[in-house]
C-alpha cells in the first residue's frame, strides 16, 4: 500500500494497481466485490495524491485505513 503511494506521488497512480488487485482477488474467498469496491476507492485517493503537490499526513492515515479494511474484509 505504501508503494502505491510512491507511485501515485511520483505521477503513476495505476502502476500498483494491476499488481493489488490481481494479489487480493485471488486471496479474497468470496468477498471479491467488497475487495473490489475498496481497490477502486484507493484508486481513487492514489489518482488524488498523484495531483497534490506533497503527501500529507491525512492521506497516508487514509491509505492506512484502506489496509485495514481490507485485511478485515480478507479475515471474515
Amino acid at each position: 500500500m505504501k508503494e502505491g503511494v510512491y507511485w501515485a506521488f511520483m505521477g503513476r497512480p495505476f502502476e500498483v494497481m494491476p499488481f493489488l488487485r490481481g494479489k487480493l482477488l485471488k486471496e479474497a474467498n468470496g468477498r471479491q466485490k467488497d475487495i473490489e469496491k475498496l481497490l477502486k476507492e484507493l484508486e481513487k485517493l492514489y489518482k488524488e495524491i498523484s495531483m497534490s503537490s506533497r503527501i500529507s499526513e491525512e492521506q497516508m492515515k487514509l491509505v492506512m485505513s484502506y489496509r485495514e479494511k481490507i485485511l478485515k474484509c480478507l479475515k471474515s
